[in-house]
């Protein structure tokens, strides 16, 4: 399998340096109502990086929750 060029753009992740409060603000903004984790993210890449994502290239993947639709 050929490396295809891709690129993951999440939008924000929570985590410890957050203030709870910091976490619900952004939340209320994302349509599916939670900011991304880690996990969300790392099945992004390891789809990209699977045999799946063979026809997928020159994409810039937003992993946002819907808080950057087109």
């Amino acid at each position: 399998m050929d490396f295809i060029a891709g690129a993951l753009a999440p939008e924000g992740e929570s985590g410890e340096e957050f203030r709870a409060d910091m976490v619900r603000e952004r939340a209320f903004r994302v349509p599916m109502g939670r900011i991304a984790q880690g996990d969300d993210i790392a099945r992004m890449a390891a789809f990209l990086a699977s045999a799946e994502s063979d026809y997928v290239t020159g994409l810039s993947i937003s992993v946002s929750g819907g808080s950057e639709m087109n």
